[in-house]
């Protein structure tokens, strides 16, 4: 009877401690693990988290073959605790070894594991990390000699390795392949200010005589702190969270990757090959997280080159967005950069591998950005279909960021509570501090950069506090378990059930067979070819979050039963490569079997442009510093610095082309002549009069019929009022480089913010009539403006016909671009027309009457269209359309069912319009502004809001009333991609393109027939840089080229391929002919202006 009643509660304890089997991560209780594991952080009044920053960062994992008996086991950091090390008995079931190993540890406080053979006898060894240790000397990190019978012998002191810093992370690897591995010790700053007002500007290159990040260079087996001269940062303001090496740039050699918290940016050192770094982030990077934690390298889209996944604290759900985050102000974010540290969002960032020594962060695009407090960042494989997923642990055990709390514990009289002269009641105060579990993330990659989130489907649901995490082949069945190290909470280990759930998928097992000093051949790469499939890893084990992973290969390969070769490119620069590899089996290659590599570059093939930057025309657009947040709180992009403009025309009667840039306000527009093969700038001092202006579009045409070109320059912005005269149109006519400006008042009479202008004799009459589109009603972003059609008298006075030939023009919107085009091949051209929260537009010229239509094609088209471009791009005679949109590498989400709405009224009933942005989360549309900003802006909504938590999951209906938003100027957006419309006889369809297309805001686009296969190629250039921090900014494009297959089928071509390389926020794109070369000119907004040549 008692063994009956035995075995029911252990059916009971097993079947309540571990998920269904058929998740893909199976979680097993420690009854059947023998794992009990806790990392548990109890209260203490002399050390708690008001007096250690890092008090709940928890402890790393590390998985290794100890024994070398074929079985991976299991290394737990513990903060306070003794560290435990488990032997792998088989079948999931381990034996706790720690005494008998003697690896507990004797110091204070341990972060980071890191398993190496650093002695090379054949055995792991295991170097921990130790911190914490406040007021005395009780930090050094161990190193744990392997024995080889299940014991170690503490050595760290032999080998030079017991630093004495607040430690993080180690990775051993040979920096200078020299045979022998070496050590970067990532330390975290003994400071405990958070602000860069502690600490001032310039501290980077100041080493930190007590910690700092160190670069310990193996000279026969004592490690030799060589940081300074090989160029490695260690400062006081070095809060590194996260080490990752790898080979980021393919050069064989290994490059770092350093993740810092608080307002320190992240570190990119890049190899030098002669024992030295270059510290490149800022060059390849153009935007990194706020506050750095863990970060993994890895080839997301098997490309052969490594990305980088980094995690931060952005949360997903609204309740969570509204109780526990801020966000950096403007102010404080330039702030921020200017004093060197560089672009910073509160986000998870994953940096796309370029090629070319640049990055792409897409982490909006692939959804990945928000995982709430995070740590550890894995990327591997998850179910051997050959794409690397991404597993995030996160979680605190006490959420120091609630807002609630912060608002709380500031109040008088609880500080009065619980603080006395000389004295904080520590306890009192962490008891008032939240303590919620979330879940950890994984992402399954479906390939073509789309991931998506299938944590709960994957089995990985449970709420915890996770911080270190590792993956490792636990039972030898050819796929990754994973194992994750919890505070205050048991440690889960999840039991991969690939070999169940997805038989048809395949893998290959790799041991890397090294020697000398090196024998698991860390810094190796391999490269699995099966058809025109490339599936890359690299063998670098310590990773991750403060751990380290298994260091046997598993490349998941699909239903490939044959691989067509595995290349490996050793540590040492020689290469292995074997043919006709069957899957799903283990396989061993040792160094020994390999050749000595040819060292051959890779054949570069054609490019199809050259820079040619500064050999035509030296010029650097300079933006005025209007802050459109400090009126309009509640938006987040800005309107009055979207950039500046540039026109071509023969201004001289020489039959060249010269040039005219658009100025921004406080800096006038300028004319560049053509002369000898450069551009030679002409002072015009009627321009320089006008400067106030902000230039947005421009047009050189003959207005008055004299035989010389004059020049037409529209005024826009949102910094000035209805009533200023700098929002005046200006035509200035041209009499031989003697500029006179018309009279008028353009475009209509009235002064109006006005965004584009393009020419058309619409009544053939021999002169050339105008459209002017407006950008949006002065200081009253969302109210729909109205647009122009001008009709010219023959003289260059222009008389505004839109009322009566175009009335759907009146309050069309807030237009950024309009195009002339005959869509319906009728013989007369029409009009169409694109801006923000629109609709793209055409209006059908029927007689020279324009009639607003909206094809049913495009009748959910609402986007942020910021440009457009009319080419037949499938040589069928009807001319398509190119829309270059917001793209979807952004906060912002939108479709037809769950659009992005934004109401615009006086709420608060001051004389001053509000415009208030809801986006879906979920299936609810929740306001995307923060409580603070919108009491801010609204005060009489404090009440009514008086805690955060009361904000969460408020929609329009929750806080306005019925009348007042019935009442509002509603704009929706359908729509975020950039897309292409083809014409078929009339009606315009959408076709799929490339989804590097939406990496960025599109602002320009050029078409040409780049290859000269007779179809229309394209170019896309973009970005957006004044956004509010919250949402980011939008800089992920680099100039895009794809090539057209038939018309209708484009593929991206690298920009190492192209030759283009755009540095900013892309503005125009247009060609010109110099000395018989064709060269683009390319505008950058607030920068400098770049040329390239094409190579025919």
């Amino acid at each position: 009877m008692k063994s009956i009643f035995f075995c029911f509660i252990v059916i009971i304890c097993i079947s309540s401690c571990t998920n269904n089997d058929n998740n893909l991560f199976q979680e097993l209780s420690s009854f059947q693990t023998g794992i009990d594991f806790r990392n548990d952080l109890l209260y203490d009044e002399n050390f708690n988290i008001f007096n250690y920053r890092n008090y709940y960062n928890g402890g790393g994992v590390g998985l290794g073959d100890i024994n070398n008996d074929g079985l991976i086991d299991i290394f737990f950091n513990s903060n306070l605790e003794e560290n435990r090390l488990y032997l792998n008995k088989g079948n999931f079931n381990f034996e706790d070894i720690t005494e008998i190993a003697g690896i507990a540890g004797t110091k204070s406080w341990s972060t980071g594991v890191s398993l190496v053979d650093i002695n090379a006898d054949g055995f792991l060894d295991i170097y921990v990390s130790n911190s914490g240790d406040i007021k005395g000397d009780n930090k050094q990190n161990e190193l744990f000699i392997n024995n080889g019978n299940l014991t170690f012998t503490e050595m760290a002191s032999e080998y030079g390795l017991d630093d004495t810093g607040y430690s993080t992370h180690a990775a051993f690897f040979d920096y200078d392949r020299d045979g022998d591995l070496d050590c970067y010790l990532l330390n975290n700053s003994y400071k405990g200010g958070f602000r860069i007002t502690n600490v001032g500007r310039n501290q980077r290159p100041i080493r930190d005589s007590v910690g700092g990040d160190k670069l310990f260079r193996n000279d026969d087996g004592f490690f030799k702190d060589v940081s300074e001269e090989a160029g490695i940062y260690g400062s006081v303001i070095g809060f590194g969270l996260g080490v990752t090496v790898g080979d980021v740039n393919n050069d064989g050699w290994m490059d770092i990757y350093v993740s810092n918290d608080f307002f320190e940016r992240d570190y990119l050192y890049i190899n030098n090959q002669d024992g030295t770094y270059n510290e490149e982030l800022e060059d390849q990077i153009k935007s990194i997280s706020a506050a750095s934690m863990g970060a993994d390298m890895a080839d997301i889209n098997n490309d052969g080159y490594a990305e980088i996944f980094v995690t931060d604290m952005l949360p997903e759900p609204d309740e969570r967005i509204k109780t526990v985050t801020t966000f950096d102000n403007w102010d404080r974010h330039q702030y921020i950069k200017s004093s060197g540290y560089w672009n910073q969002f509160t986000r998870n960032t994953l940096q796309l591998n370029n090629g070319d020594d640049t990055f792409s962060e897409i982490g909006r695009l692939t959804g990945v950005q928000a995982t709430d407090w995070s740590w550890g960042a894995l990327m591997f494989d998850f179910q051997n279909d050959g794409n690397k997923d991404i597993f995030v642990a996160n979680g605190i055990y006490q959420d120091l960021t609630d807002q609630d709390f912060l608002q709380y514990v500031t109040q008088d009289e609880v500080i009065r509570e619980i603080a006395s002269p000389g004295s904080v009641n520590y306890k009192k105060l962490i008891e008032l501090i939240p303590s919620v579990p979330v879940s950890n993330y994984a992402f399954i990659n479906n390939g073509d950069l789309k991931f998506e989130n299938k944590t709960n489907f994957l089995g990985l649901y449970k709420p915890s506090f996770s911080n270190g995490s590792a993956y490792g082949d636990l039972d030898n069945d050819g796929d990754y378990d994973l194992v994750v190290n919890n505070v205050n909470m048991k440690a889960f280990i999840y039991k991969n059930n690939t070999e169940k759930l997805y038989p048809e998928n395949r893998f290959l097992k790799i041991k890397l067979i090294g020697k000398d000093q090196n024998l698991n051949a860390i810094g190796s790469k391999v490269y699995a070819y099966s058809d025109k499939n490339l599936y890359t890893l690299e063998q670098m084990p310590i990773r991750g979050f403060q751990s380290t992973v298994d260091n046997n290969l598993i490349i998941g390969v699909g239903n490939n039963e044959v691989l067509d070769s595995v290349l490996v490119k050793w540590y040492d620069g020689s290469i292995s490569k074997i043919r006709n590899i069957k899957s799903s089996q283990t396989i061993t290659l040792d160094i020994n079997d390999s050749e000595k590599s040819e060292n051959r570059s890779a054949l570069k093939g054609k490019s199809y442009f050259k820079e040619s930057t500064n050999e035509l025309i030296s010029y650097i657009h300079r933006e005025n510093e209007y802050v459109d947040f400090d009126k309009d709180r509640l938006l987040f992009h800005m309107s009055s610095s979207e950039g500046s403009c540039l026109c071509t025309g023969d201004l001289n009667n020489d039959s060249y082309e010269d040039i005219y840039i658009g100025g921004s306000s406080g800096y006038p527009g300028e004319i560049f002549l053509y002369y000898e093969g450069r551009f030679i700038k002409k002072s015009i001092e009627i321009l320089n009069l006008d400067k106030d202006s902000e230039d947005t579009d421009c047009l050189i045409f003959d207005a008055d019929g004299d035989g010389s070109n004059d020049l037409y320059v529209a005024s826009g912005g949102n910094e000035f009022s209805v009533y200023s005269p700098e929002l005046r149109d200006r035509l200035y006519f041209n009499n031989k480089l003697e500029f006179t400006k018309s009279n008028q008042i353009l475009p209509g009479g009235s002064f109006s913010s006005s965004s584009v202008v393009i020419k058309n004799d619409f009544d053939s009459d021999g002169d050339y009539d105008l459209f002017v589109g407006s950008r949006l009603v002065p200081q009253k972003y969302g109210i729909p403006a109205s647009s122009y059609i001008l009709r010219n008298e023959g003289d260059g006075s222009f008389v505004n016909m839109s009322d009566s030939i175009a009335p759907g023009l009146k309050d069309l919107g807030m237009v950024t671009d309009a195009k002339w085009l005959d869509y319906d091949r009728d013989n007369d051209l029409d009009l169409v027309i694109v801006g923000h929260w629109m609709p793209v537009t055409i209006f059908k010229n029927d007689n020279n009457i324009f009639t607003k239509t909206i094809q049913k094609n495009l009748l959910n088209s609402n986007g942020w269209w910021n440009t457009i471009h009319v080419s037949d791009l499938n040589n069928d005679g009807f001319e398509d359309l190119i829309v270059g949109n917001q793209g979807k590498n952004s906060r912002f989400r939108s479709s037809v069912n769950k659009p992005l709405r934004m109401y615009v009224n006086d709420f608060d009933e001051n004389g001053s319009n509000e415009q208030i942005i809801f986006q879906y989360n979920g299936d609810s549309a929740y306001t995307m502004s923060l409580r603070h900003d919108l009491v801010m802006q609204m005060p009489s909504l404090k009440k009514r809001y008086l805690k955060y938590n009361s904000y969460k999951n408020q929609t329009a209906n929750d806080i306005f009333s019925s009348e007042k938003l019935n009442t509002s100027q509603l704009n929706l957006i359908f729509d975020l991609e950039t897309s292409i419309f083809i014409n078929k006889s009339g009606i315009f369809n959408k076709i799929s393109i490339p989804i590097d297309a939406q990496f960025s805001s599109v602002h320009s686009i050029y078409t040409d027939d780049i290859n000269s296969d007779g179809y229309l190629d394209i170019i896309l250039g973009g970005n957006l840089h004044s956004v509010k921090p919250e949402v980011g900014r939008y800089d992920a494009n680099f100039g895009q080229v794809y090539i057209s297959k038939n018309g209708e089928y484009f593929s991206k071509l690298r920009n190492i391929e192209s030759g283009i390389r755009f540095i900013g926020e892309v503005r125009d794109i247009v060609r010109l002919k110099v000395n018989n070369i064709d060269e683009l000119i390319v505008l950058n907004n607030n920068d400098s202006l770049q040329s390239f040549s094409f190579i025919r």
